[in-house]
């Protein structure tokens, strides 16, 4: 990519191109490395990656698909499919020719069980009738945009899950009780989203804005809610990314990934929670 014409603004790049682009830092990759050191660095840097997916991941970028649907006018009878019992093999397979047939025929929408678009519809209720939710649905203008930019020096990619006028959003799932979220923010770098995707944002001409993230329930009662994160907050992750990015140039530029201290034998130092623990028995 010619680094003369950032900030670039794709849209409709595939998520595989997006995230296949290895020139340009992420916020994923930037929370990693910031967590896991110049070892995690080294692994990501040969082209590995750290997680593979599971079911959980999979069944979030259904969601994803199903809200972004939404957005672009489309109605939940159009992106909800489940197979019809003729397809199905024994105890519901999907393995038969009838079955693989039907689903070549089914484009543009999400295929799953009745139980999962059950789900699906319940999440969907509970996000539309969250006002905040539904204001930020109606006044999406942009969905899958990549914004590539320079920031220090640095080259950052951001793709956000819904744009307005005025604001990017991003849509998150959870397992997690309401009274857990502040744990997730902090486990999963979203104050780092936060700062990374405003910066990317006012890169391409929006002015500054507090990102709010719609946290929807992959679990009863399947509710929704709309929050934003304190500035301050978000201005301390972003000084993390700040500081990580440069620790990313600098091992990139020495070759020297790991710490100095690597390879030694040390002691271990034990906490004071694990000492008292040990004290029980």
């Amino acid at each position: 990519m010619d680094m003369s014409k950032l900030p670039l603004k794709v849209r409709g790049m595939p998520n595989a191109e997006y995230h296949g682009n290895r020139e340009f830092l992420s916020r994923s990759y930037l929370t990693a490395v910031a967590e896991g050191g110049g070892e995690v660095q080294q692994f990501l840097d040969q082209g590995h990656s750290l997680f593979a997916g599971n079911s959980s991941t999979r069944k979030g970028s259904e969601w994803d698909a199903l809200v972004q649907g939404l957005c672009e006018g489309k109605t939940r009878a159009e992106q909800l499919r489940v197979p019809p019992a003729d397809v199905l093999g024994a105890n519901g397979a999907r393995t038969t020719k009838a079955y693989k047939e039907w689903e070549a025929q089914q484009t543009d929408c999400v295929v799953c069980s009745a139980e999962q678009a059950w789900q699906y519809g319940k999440m969907l209720d509970s996000l539309m009738a969250n006002d905040s939710a539904r204001r930020l649905i109606e006044r999406t203008t942009e969905t899958q945009v990549s914004v590539f930019f320079e920031l220090d020096g640095h080259p950052v990619k951001v793709r956000p899950d819904g744009c307005t006028e005025d604001l990017w959003w991003d849509l998150k799932t959870t397992s997690s009780k309401w009274s857990q979220i502040a744990r997730s923010i902090g486990d999963y770098g979203y104050g780092e989203q936060a700062w990374l995707y405003t910066q990317g944002a006012m890169a391409i001409g929006y002015e500054g804005f507090r990102m709010p993230f719609v946290f929807c329930q992959t679990v009863a009662p399947f509710g929704c809610i709309v929050r934003t994160l304190p500035d301050d907050f978000v201005g301390e992750c972003g000084e993390r990314m700040l500081s990580t990015m440069e620790l990313v140039r600098l091992r990139r530029e020495t070759g020297e990934y790991l710490p100095l201290d690597h390879g030694e034998t040390r002691e271990l130092e034990i906490p004071t929670w694990v000492r008292n623990k040990a004290e029980v028995f």
